[in-house]
């Protein structure tokens, strides 16, 4: 199994809780994303996952240490590409929103129960 694998697997198992899909279907909605693996002390932990200025970002293990070295990279890749990076949150998930406004999101809209977020910088960047 690739890096990518596993990270696409820890990120669903940080959501599959608040998906209406099983893991084929989300394997297969995500066939067009890139994936960068999230790692610590060299395993995979997590992974972000990109596709233009969308990303999303999520964890199979808590990191043990700041999760600032495995984002700056991947954020400021999106932001200096795009100019800006999008998100969205469910809205009942409040530890998903802190965590992203702590990196420099900001609410955008609300819609179908989902927050959109949108980062322009981030404080990792």
């Amino acid at each position: 199994m690739t890096p990518q694998d596993r990270a696409m697997l820890m990120v669903y198992t940080s959501v599959k809780d608040r998906l209406s899909i099983g893991l084929v279907e989300y394997l297969k909605a995500l066939e067009s994303w890139n994936v960068v693996p999230l790692t610590e002390s060299g395993r995979v932990i997590g992974g972000v996952l990109v596709k233009g200025n969308e990303v999303h970002i999520g964890y199979g293990v808590k990191p043990k240490a700041s999760i600032r070295g495995h984002l700056r990279a991947t954020l400021k890749e999106v932001v200096d590409k795009h100019g800006c990076a999008l998100t969205t949150v469910q809205a009942e998930n409040l530890a998903g929103l802190r965590f992203c406004e702590r990196l420099g999101f900001v609410k955008l809209s609300a819609y179908d129960g989902k927050i959109l977020l949108r980062c322009d910088r981030s404080n990792y960047v």
